[in-house]
């Protein structure tokens, strides 16, 4: 008779801890590889935002005209200002091209303000480029994790930190525009981000008045 022989409890234990080291191992490697997905598609998602903004920006900074507004008190305000040293600092602008599906008896003048408040980029459109108080603006969340900003003007000669180089009502100081203006983004991940935008032309401007 043949006697059948089973495995012994150390043998059985061994098993264990085999299948067990196996199954750490498995498990680590699972999870290392959903954390690197999981950080590619929020890389990629982050970078698509990033980019968003600043085609945005590139847009709106490519449509700016010289056209004064008035504000909510009557008074004639400058086409494009800046205030980089205010507690939410900002840079408004007044553009063409503003959108109308509907084809609504309206004008395609957009007023628009970019400002930072709690590391959030903000895009605030309103509805008309006259008449409209600060609070009156659709204000739509554009970057997060935004540390600054910083706007530099060209005036064909030097740099400027602020627009317009003189505010004293008189309309040729309102409706000149900067040749060019550089935008810094400091992002927390991404560390400072520049670009230039071409905005108008010194020697044609001159020439047309």
């Amino acid at each position: 008779m043949i006697r059948q022989r089973g495995f012994t409890l150390i043998e059985i234990l061994v098993a264990m801890a085999i299948m067990a080291l196996i199954g750490v191992g498995a498990f680590q490697v699972l999870n290392v590889a959903t954390q690197t997905s999981d950080k590619i598609r929020y890389d990629g998602n982050r970078l698509n935002s990033v980019q968003r903004a600043f085609l945005m920006i590139s847009d709106d900074m490519s449509q700016i005209t010289t056209r004064l507004i008035r504000d909510e008190f009557g008074d004639r305000q400058p086409s494009m200002k800046s205030d980089l040293q205010a507690s939410a600092p900002y840079i408004s602008l007044t553009k063409l091209g503003r959108r109308n599906p509907a084809q609504l008896p309206r004008s395609n003048l957009e007023r628009l303000v970019y400002t930072i408040e709690d590391k959030m980029l903000y895009r605030i459109s309103y509805a008309y480029a006259d008449g409209m108080a600060e609070d009156q603006g659709l204000k739509r969340p554009l970057l997060d994790q935004v540390e600054n900003m910083k706007v530099t003007f060209y005036d064909g000669e030097s740099w400027h930190e602020y627009w317009p180089l003189e505010e004293t009502g008189e309309e040729a100081d309102l409706v000149k525009l900067p040749v060019a203006a550089k935008l810094e983004l400091e992002l927390t991940d991404y560390g400072v981000i520049e670009r230039l935008y071409s905005i108008s032309d010194k020697k044609s401007e001159e020439s047309s008045r």
